[in-house]
């Protein structure tokens, strides 16, 4: 299975495409950005229009979304799951979310900024933010 992986990464597929999300395991490099979704309509983790929305979102900050881990997850998951998957950056779209980490964004998610443009201007405000923290 390791093989693989490495074979699809080789090729420039993205793991959050053919990996599975585990819970109670730690990542053997330290994440840089965690995205995670809450709810799944119209999700970002598979292709579409909210991918591609991210795309340009996490380009417009010199980041690639190869670079991120992104994770769709039900709310009463995020708390368990940041604990498990320690990470530079995390940001949280589709939802309300309160936590103590300092380098945690709440930011729209792409499908609610393709239904309501003028949610641009504060995701962008958001992302400028995110990318003062990967530096």
């Amino acid at each position: 299975m390791h093989l693989r992986n490495k074979y699809l990464e080789s090729l420039g597929i993205p793991d959050f495409l053919y990996s599975k999300i585990e819970l109670n395991k730690s990542p053997e490099q330290p994440i840089k950005l965690l995205i995670i979704e809450v709810g799944v309509q119209d999700s970002f983790c598979s292709k579409g229009d909210s991918q591609n929305l991210l795309t340009k979102m996490l380009e417009s900050i010199g980041f690639s979304i190869n670079n991120a881990q992104l994770v769709s997850l039900e709310k009463n998951l995020i708390d368990e799951y940041i604990k498990n998957n320690p990470s530079e950056v995390v940001m949280v779209m589709g939802s309300s979310y309160e936590s103590n980490k300092s380098a945690l964004f709440l930011m729209h998610h792409p499908r609610d900024i393709l239904k309501n443009p003028t949610l641009k201007r504060e995701s962008w405000e958001i992302l400028k933010k995110v990318k003062q923290c990967l530096k």
